[in-house]
């Protein structure tokens, strides 16, 4: 009997025992809890990241003053609208010889046509011009632009209606001291009856149609 009370004595005092170890560890277990509490609230270290938020823009980096500002109007050959090709003047398809083989200087000097000598020659303008004698040779090397028939050979009547028709060199008249080729009698005929404004239609009409040339 007195062992029995022995025994149940010692479990009582175990009992109350475990009890104070619980009640005296609560005030650490509560620290702990809140410790975790203020890491949880707290930004920065020990926060743990939410999958579902979302996330910050990168910051936009900031464009130099140089590309903020339009870029510099190009002008020159670069910028030209259209390329205005070079100068080329009508030659007879066969010899490529301007004219058709024609002095261009015996048309001032004679009031007709002469065909030139293949042996007196000069290029001038991407094209071959034959002339009759030496003399007038040198008279076109010296001043081409003033004996070189105007429109580049083509029928000053049409470059004055805007169709570049080629011009004959049967079919020429001598206005204004300049050279001025046609297509046919008609279209000389057309010219004459009002010169002064078929020119100036044909030279306004001719940069226009230079440009669409081939």
């Amino acid at each position: 009997m007195s062992d029995f009370s022995g025994i149940r004595a010692t479990a009582r005092r175990n009992r109350d025992g475990g009890a104070r170890a619980r009640s005296a560890r609560l005030p650490l277990g509560l620290a702990t809890v809140l410790a975790c509490l203020a890491a949880a609230v707290a930004p920065g270290v020990g926060r743990a990241e939410d999958p579902h938020a979302a996330t910050p823009a990168p910051a936009t980096p900031a464009v130099p003053e140089a590309l903020r500002s339009p870029p510099p109007r190009l002008s020159g050959p670069i910028a030209a609208a259209r390329p205005r090709p070079r100068l080329t003047w009508l030659a007879d398809p066969e010899s490529g010889r301007a004219l058709g083989g024609y002095d261009p200087v015996a048309y001032f000097l004679f009031g007709r046509p002469e065909p030139g000598d293949s042996e007196r020659q000069l290029d001038w303008g991407g094209t071959t011009w034959l002339f009759v004698d030496e003399g007038t040779r040198a008279a076109f090397r010296e001043a081409p632009e003033a004996y070189a028939p105007l429109f580049g050979g083509h029928c000053a009547f049409a470059v004055a209606q805007g169709r570049p028709a080629e011009g004959s060199p049967q079919f020429f008249l001598i206005h204004r001291q300049r050279l001025l080729l046609f297509a046919d009698a008609v279209s000389r005929a057309a010219f004459l009856l009002d010169p002064d404004r078929r020119l100036a239609e044909a030279e306004r009409r001719w940069p226009d149609l230079l440009a669409d040339l081939p």
